[in-house]
């Protein structure tokens, strides 16, 4: 794990509460994937220095919430062979909240920021 994914994995613990060895592996493994996908979404062109912080906060945000579905049980598939992991379709508010966040980097065109009524 490298100083990003330990201070992601130090947030997420936060909000997650006390975690035991097994979960708390599971967790370090999560927030190395889930920050390995949000820099994966980010145009070539992006500095993550400028955006390093909101990097760490989505990643805590996936994080959680994918630990939340792993102890909710709503997996829909597990393959072992390739090892694939898919759940329901997470629409809740820490996955929005961190999509919202990193939409302005990434390779996506269309994103809403800082628009006021």
């Amino acid at each position: 794990m490298d100083g990003n994914s330990i201070q992601v994995r130090n947030l997420a613990g936060v909000f997650l509460g006390t975690l035991d060895g097994d979960r708390l592996n599971l967790l370090s493994v999560v927030c190395v994937a889930v920050e390995q996908e949000i820099r994966a979404r980010l145009r070539p062109d992006v500095d993550t220095t400028e955006c390093n912080e909101v990097i760490v906060i989505a990643s805590v945000l996936l994080a959680v919430a994918a630990m939340r579905q792993f102890e909710e049980g709503n997996l829909a598939d597990f393959t072992a062979g390739t090892l694939k992991v898919s759940f329901d379709n997470d629409r809740s508010a820490p996955v929005q909240m961190a999509m919202r966040l990193i939409a302005p980097w990434c390779a996506d065109p269309f994103s809403f920021r800082g628009v006021t009524v």
